[in-house]
């Protein structure tokens, strides 16, 4: 079941990321602009919102509606021409044979007028002019307000809001995909994708919400499908705060997604503030003796950036078919599509960018907001409670990096994990092992990070074979 936003402020909270004072802003007034709606025609009226522009050198051009709904109780500002207006990300994603991978993602809309309409979830809207969207108010931009999109990622810090503008770049290339979410065609053909779950996501960026301690909740998502590679519907509703990496876990019973908070520099460069982070692993047995270990990284707002991505793989451990698979810039973007390199050594497999300078500020391809990244390979080792360690790109307040608790893989345990000893065989030394570490992680034969019943019964269920 899905968390709402504030019972996620609540962890955070409770997890020392932010403080009951910060979520206030220390103040009674706030405004909280989120995406209330992806791809839907109208304020919550169905239908599909989602346009095909055209094929260029086999890259297809497409751009998604998105409404905003303001749920704070002060006006936000919308300041066109300025930089004190929202800047609007969109991207797709697919879920195919155990893989979450982010297929296409779009310059970004730089807005303009907020129209300050009903249409918001149980709220009175509170109407004001085109510069500020009113309390309670809804405003959306169709798809093809979106397809012209005009800012660059790289040029906007994603925590905070704050850009310069006018911006330096601009868009390039052909008029039929230039700026807007390209993908390839393959992958939304029906014929050659049977079975497979899409999701769009729109993403607001708000000057001052953090502030406010408001914009960590900014990313809605809903689910598609492709008739063909030139037409989009939609599946049920948008499910607003749900970026659509937390979909994962909800189709494949053999993931599980973290939410990981950042410490950030915050607004004008003063004080700390919080940014968000998912990551998310899987494990598979391939059914010959290895098994296939998927992990995604995804920067929802973090200005820090992912700079490196490490997995405790002990060196007894036979790796092969190793992958990392990034997003993929476009219409002259600077950030550089290059692929990570990756070194297993000393316990560790560690994919890796260059660390940030700056020289590369705006064009190393760290994993930057709104963005996802893939690490894959296959290993001879059956999976274990073990950790994961996130590198931060940019320095910044607090730690450089972040821990995360997931299935990795071990040595002298393939196709036996209830061989707790690693003496060879299933026994009454491994129930006996097992017991001991009930309720923590020491004995987790399941992969599930905690001995518990089951992993008994597993044990059990092994006893007297040989490993």
């Amino acid at each position: 079941m899905r968390m709402p936003f504030i019972g996620r402020v609540a962890i955070a909270i409770a997890a020392g990321s932010m403080t009951a004072a910060s979520m206030a802003g220390g103040q009674n007034e706030f405004y909280d602009v989120t995406t209330r709606f992806v791809g839907e025609n109208g304020y919550g009226g169905g239908g599909t919102d989602v346009e095909y522009y055209g094929t260029s050198s086999g890259v297809a051009g497409w751009a998604v509606g998105t409404t905003a709904c303001n749920y704070g109780n002060i006006v936000a500002p919308w300041n066109g021409g300025t930089n004190d207006v929202p800047v609007i990300a969109q991207n797709f994603y697919r879920f195919k044979d155990g893989r979450f991978e982010q297929i296409g993602l779009s310059w970004l809309k730089h807005s303009f007028c907020a129209v300050s309409e009903p249409g918001c979830t149980g709220v009175n809207c509170q109407s004001t002019g085109c510069s500020t969207l009113g309390v309670g108010c809804a405003d959306t931009y169709w798809a093809d307000l979106n397809a012209d999109a005009d800012a660059p990622r790289s040029e906007i810090n994603a925590t905070t809001g704050e850009y310069d503008y006018p911006f330096t770049l601009a868009p390039s290339g052909p008029s039929s995909i230039r700026g807007r979410i390209q993908v390839n065609p393959d992958d939304i053909d029906p014929t050659l994708n049977p079975g497979v779950h899409y999701f769009i996501e729109g993403q607001y960026v708000v000057t001052g919400e953090s502030v406010f301690d408001t914009h960590l909740n900014n990313a809605s998502s809903r689910e598609v499908r492709f008739p063909s590679t030139t037409s989009c519907s939609g599946l049920g509703d948008t499910v607003d705060q749900l970026p659509a990496i937390l979909r994962w876990e909800e189709l494949d019973a053999n993931a599980t997604v973290v939410e990981l908070y950042t410490d950030e520099t915050g607004e004008g460069g003063n004080g700390t503030t919080a940014g968000r982070i998912h990551v998310g692993h899987a494990a598979s047995d391939n059914g010959d003796g290895t098994w296939h270990y998927e992990y995604v990284a995804h920067n929802q707002n973090s200005h820090r950036s992912i700079g490196s991505f490490s997995i405790e793989v002990p060196d007894c451990v036979n790796i092969s078919n190793v992958e990392y698979r990034g997003p993929k810039y476009h219409s002259g973007e600077t950030i550089s599509n290059d692929d990570w390199t990756w070194t297993h050594s000393g316990g560790l497999l560690t994919f890796s960018t260059a660390a940030h300078n700056a020289n590369n500020d705006s064009t190393g391809p760290a994993i930057r907001w709104a963005t996802m990244a893939n690490f894959r390979f296959d290993a001879d080792g059956a999976p274990v409670a073990g950790d994961l360690a996130v590198g931060l790109w940019r320095s910044g307040p607090g730690s450089a990096s972040l821990t995360v608790a997931a299935n990795v893989p071990d040595c002298g345990q393939t196709g036996c994990p209830e061989d707790v000893n690693g003496d060879g065989v299933v026994n009454v030394d491994d129930i006996l092992a097992v017991v001991s570490g009930f309720g923590g992680s020491e004995g987790d034969v399941t992969g599930d990070g905690i001995c518990g019943v089951d992993d008994i019964l597993a044990v059990i269920a092994a006893f007297g074979s040989d490993c």
